[in-house]
């Protein structure tokens, strides 16, 4: 029964698409209070998010099927883009309640992202010697989890400051949350073989697409107009 619900286009992409919009609903409820690079990456968010939820569905709105090695190509890519988002936090937050993006960062973060779809498939492929699809999940999700509390030091020095660490601090709990959470869904699948797990699933995945945004809005620092540099006309000497 549960299966059958989990399947279907009902929870892929239509709840998925709610939960994007309730995920942006409550992030703009708080954006006039944070800094334009928040507002921004969190609309940036909701946008990744309907997009995997589009495009990564059994049938595409509009689409179908995906041709050939799209099939594979594009699900992966989404779920290393779905890493990104969080793992590049740690290289971004500042104190004063806004996100500095830069290259080297940036490519830090994309070495992150890299490093559990890596590990999965060759523990899949060497060590568990298994071709089943829920061992792949189980084992990324286990490994990304563990990756989370692994990252604790790297994060400390990344984000010297208090400010941006608590702030990190709740990006990773909202990870670890859907992480744990389909951890416990895919062992009641593949080991118990309960239909549940199934359902337990779902809460995972309406956090993944829609609950970062407004996390993130929801606990960045207020940044207050003092933050700002001064604009010209307000050091100009007057005549």
């Amino acid at each position: 029964m549960f299966e059958a619900f989990y399947q279907s286009p009902q929870q892929h992409p239509v709840l998925l698409f709610l939960a994007c919009a309730l995920g942006a609903a409550i992030a703009s409820g708080g954006q006039a209070r944070v800094h334009p690079s928040v507002r921004a990456y969190a609309a940036l968010l909701v946008v990744v998010a309907a997009l995997d939820a589009w495009l990564t569905s059994n049938d595409i709105p509009l689409i179908g099927a995906l041709p050939g090695a799209l099939g594979t190509v594009i699900p992966v890519a989404f779920v290393i883009i779905g890493d990104l988002r969080y793992l590049l936090l740690a290289e971004v937050l500042t104190d004063e309640g806004a996100l500095r993006i830069t290259r080297r960062g940036l490519v830090r973060a994309l070495a992150w992202a890299f490093l559990v779809p890596v590990l999965a498939q060759l523990m899949v492929r060497f060590v568990w010697h298994s071709e089943e699809s829920r061992v792949l999940f189980l084992t990324y999700e286990v490994l990304f989890f563990a990756l989370i509390l692994a990252r604790v030091p790297y994060v400390r020095r990344a984000l010297p400051g208090r400010t941006a660490r608590a702030w990190h601090a709740r990006q990773s709990a909202l990870a670890l949350a859907w992480y744990g959470t389909w951890i416990t869904a895919d062992v009641l699948i593949l080991f118990l073989q309960l239909d549940v797990g199934y359902l337990a699933r779902v809460v995972p995945n309406v956090l993944y697409y829609g609950a970062m945004p407004a996390v993130l809005v929801l606990s960045a620092p207020t940044y207050a107009a003092a933050h700002a540099p001064p604009h010209p006309s307000d050091t100009a000497t007057p005549p």
